[in-house]
C-alpha cells in the first residue's frame, strides 16, 4: 500500500511533537474533548441513524408478518439479499473512507476532495452494476432460498422492486461513511430520517389499501425504493453544498488514476471479506431453508429472519461505536498520534461489551413477548423463542467483534480482517450450522450454533489484533 505523502508525514510529525503524548489534540475534523467524549459526540447520532436504518427493515417484516408467514420469507430473503449487496459497497466505501480520514487527520484537503469525487465515480458504476445483477438474478436468488411456490413468487417480485434503489441509493452509502470519518455524524442521521418516514408511511399505506390502492408485499418494496432513491438524491444535494473540506464538484468528477488505484487497493481486500462473508451467510441461510421438512423450512426461516432483524437492536450500538472508533482511529493516526489510536480502540471495546451485556439480556427476558409482537404465527413463536434467548449470552462478544473489525477497517488493515472472514463465516459457521441442523436434526437451534462459532471466534480474533496494536503501521 502507498504511504502518505512525505509532506503530510513531516506536518503530522511536528504536530506530534507539539503535544502532549497523553492527552488528545484537536485534529483533523474531530471533536474537542477527551477520547470518550469525542467517541460518545461521534457515535451518538450514528446509533440514531443506525436504529432508523433497522428501523427500515422491521417496519419491513412487521408489515409482512400481517399478511402471511410466505411474505416474512419473502421480505427476509430480499432483506438478505440488500444486506449482501451493501457489504459490496465496501469496494468503495472501505478504502475510500481509510484515505479520508488519514487526510483529514494530517490537514490534507486536497486528497480528501480528490479521494471524494473517485468514490462517488465509484458508487454510481457499482450502483448500476449491482441493480442490474440483483434484477437478474432474483429467481435464481429466491430458488435458493424457498422451498414452496407461495414463497418463491413474492421474493422474486419484492427483490426485483427493491433492486431499482441502488441506482441512487449508492450515493447515500458511499457519501454516509465518508461524511462519518470526516467526523459528521449528524447529517447521515438527518437524511436517514427522511428516509426511514417515507418508508414508514408509504410502505404502511401501500400494504393497508389507504386510498384504495392495496398492493400487498409489492408495496412495502415500492415504500423502500421511493425512500432509499430520495435518501441518495438528499445525499447527493448535501456533497453538492459541501461539507467542510468535503465538496462535490461536477467539474471535477472524472478519473484520478493515482487516487482511484489507492482506494481500490485498500478496497479490493475488504471487497474479498464481504464477499466471503457474502457466501457464508447465503449457504448459511440455505441450511436453514432446509433445517426442515417444506412448511417447517418455513417456518424455522420466518424465525430466524424475525430474530435477525431484532437482533439488529443490540449490534447497533455496536455499529454506531465501531464507526466513530475508524473516525478517531484513521484521523490520529493521520496526524501522527498512533498512541491515541490504540486508546481509543481500547475504549471502544469496553464500550461495546457493557451494550452488549445489556441488550443481551433484555432478549433473554423478554424473548416471548417481542416474538409475540413481530408474528401472529404460533409456530414460528414456537421455534425462535428459545432459540432467541440463547442469542442473548452471545451479544457481548458479537458487539466486541464488530467494533475491532470495524477500527482494523478504519486503519486500512483490510487484508487482516479479510482472513477472519475467511475463518469465521466459511471455516466455522456454514460447517458447524449444517451439523447442528442438517446432521443433528437440531433445527434453528443448530443452525445458529454455527453463527455463534462465527461470532466468538471472530470476537477473539479481531480483540488480540486490536489491543496489540500492529495494525498502527499500516500504510494507506
Amino acid at each position: 500500500m502507498n504511504s502518505v505523502p512525505h509532506g503530510a508525514r513531516d506536518a503530522s510529525a511536528v504536530r506530534a511533537a507539539e503535544v502532549s503524548s497523553s492527552e488528545p489534540a484537536r485534529i483533523g475534523t474531530l471533536p474537542a474533548g477527551g477520547l470518550s467524549r469525542q467517541m460518545i459526540w461521534l457515535a451518538a447520532p450514528m446509533l440514531g441513524e443506525q436504529c432508523l436504518n433497522m428501523l427500515v427493515g422491521f417496519v419491513d417484516t412487521l408489515l409482512a408478518g400481517t399478511i402471511s408467514k410466505e411474505a416474512t420469507t419473502a421480505v427476509g430473503a430480499a432483506s438478505y439479499m440488500n444486506w449482501i449487496v451493501m457489504l459490496a459497497f465496501s469496494l468503495v466505501g472501505v478504502g475510500a473512507s481509510a484515505i479520508v480520514g488519514r487526510a483529514l487527520g494530517a490537514r490534507d484537503a486536497a486528497t480528501a476532495g480528490r479521494t471524494l469525487h473517485q468514490a462517488m465515480l465509484l458508487a454510481a458504476a457499482m450502483g448500476v452494476a449491482v441493480c442490474t445483477a440483483t434484477f437478474l438474478l432474483s429467481p435464481t436468488f429466491a430458488g435458493f432460498l424457498t422451498r414452496t411456490p407461495a414463497a418463491f413468487e413474492p421474493t422474486v417480485a419484492y427483490t426485483r422492486i427493491v433492486a431499482f434503489a441502488y441506482l441512487l441509493g449508492s450515493f447515500n452509502l458511499v457519501g454516509s461513511g465518508l461524511l462519518r470519518i470526516a467526523g459528521d455524524t449528524r447529517t447521515p442521521l438527518v437524511v436517514m430520517s427522511v428516509v426511514n418516514v417515507i418508508n414508514v408511511v408509504l410502505s404502511w399505506a401501500l400494504v393497508k389499501g389507504v386510498g384504495g390502492l392495496s398492493l400487498g408485499v409489492d408495496g412495502i418494496a415500492i415504500g423502500t425504493l421511493v425512500a432509499r432513491s430520495v435518501g441518495g438524491l438528499l445525499m447527493l444535494g448535501v456533497l453538492l453544498r459541501g461539507r467542510g473540506v468535503l465538496r462535490l464538484r461536477v467539474s471535477e468528477l472524472r478519473l484520478h488514476g493515482p487516487t482511484m488505484s489507492r482506494v481500490l487497493r485498500l478496497g479490493l481486500p475488504a471487497a474479498m471479506d464481504t464477499g466471503m462473508m457474502s457466501i457464508a451467510q447465503l449457504l448459511f441461510i440455505r441450511i436453514i431453508a432446509d433445517s426442515g421438512a417444506r412448511d417447517a423450512a418455513t417456518v424455522n426461516f420466518a424465525a430466524h429472519i424475525i430474530g435477525v432483524e431484532v437482533e439488529a437492536l443490540s449490534y447497533l450500538p455496536a455499529f454506531a461505536w465501531g464507526t466513530a472508533t475508524a473516525t478517531l482511529v484513521s484521523q490520529y493516526l493521520g496526524a501522527g498520534r498512533p498512541e491515541l489510536a490504540l486508546r481509543a480502540a481500547r475504549i471502544a471495546l469496553v464500550h461495546g461489551a457493557i451494550l452488549g451485556a445489556a441488550t443481551g439480556a433484555i432478549y433473554a427476558l423478554f424473548a416471548g413477548p417481542i416474538y409475540g409482537v413481530m408474528t401472529r404465527d404460533h409456530a414460528v413463536i414456537e421455534v425462535g423463542v428459545p432459540a432467541f434467548r440463547i442469542l442473548g449470552a452471545v451479544q457481548p462478544f458479537l458487539c466486541m467483534a464488530i467494533i475491532a473489525t470495524t477500527a482494523l477497517r478504519g486503519a486500512g488493515d483490510t487484508r487482516t480482517t479479510m482472513w477472519y472472514s475467511l475463518i469465521g463465516g466459511l471455516l466455522l459457521r456454514v460447517p458447524v450450522a449444517y451439523l447442528g441442523a442438517v446432521v443433528l436434526g437440531g433445527g434453528l437451534i443448530g443452525a445458529w450454533c454455527g453463527m455463534w462459532a462465527d461470532n466468538l471466534v471472530k470476537c477473539a480474533l479481531t480483540t488480540t489484533r486490536v489491543l496489540g496494536g500492529r495494525w498502527r503501521g499500516v500504510r494507506v
